[in-house]
């Protein structure tokens, strides 16, 4: 995987799940093979992968996961939970890192993004970042709304690139 919850991020988009922190990570942290985004598994995949690309099926574990997705199934994604920083990174056309920090009673859910869709030049890079703030705040709504269904919280205010 290109990220790490350590390294320094370009873009950060964050926002608010109203439950406590401990509950929301726990859903953040739960990820097994199988079906992504749906039935608590890999909540960090829902909507945005399984909208605009079809099912993801994860493979691997307990901490590494892999997944294809799209027409052909060649589109590929990694998935790393990392227990100790109590976070969940992803490569996929971005690479990032998602974690929970208290926020009162609540949780904030924060997407750090190192890179986009590497490996595929300047030229790739400079035409992906276009736009980039706005589809990442897109992506972490759709994480943010399966969160708070999860732990049965009340529908997230919209995130915000910071």
């Amino acid at each position: 995987m290109n990220t790490s919850a350590g390294e320094r991020a370009k873009w950060r988009v964050e926002g608010v799940v109203e439950a406590p922190a401990e509950q929301v990570t726990e859903a953040l942290l739960a990820v097994r093979p199988g079906p992504a985004g749906v039935d608590g598994n890999a909540l960090v995949l829902a909507g945005d992968h399984t909208r605009e690309a079809g099912a993801v099926t994860l493979e691997g574990g307990p901490d590494k996961f892999t997944g294809r997705f799209g027409g052909s199934g060649a589109d590929y994604l990694e998935l790393t939970v990392d227990r100790g920083t109590r976070s969940v990174g992803v490569q996929t056309w971005f690479g990032g890192t998602y974690t929970v920090e208290p926020e009162g009673a609540a949780s904030r859910v924060v997407l750090r993004v190192h890179n986009v869709v590497p490996n595929s030049g300047l030229l790739g890079r400079k035409l992906a970042e276009l736009g980039i703030e706005s589809r990442l705040e897109k992506v972490l709504n759709s994480v943010l709304t399966a969160l708070a269904a999860h732990v049965g919280a009340p529908a997230p205010a919209p995130a915000t690139a910071k």
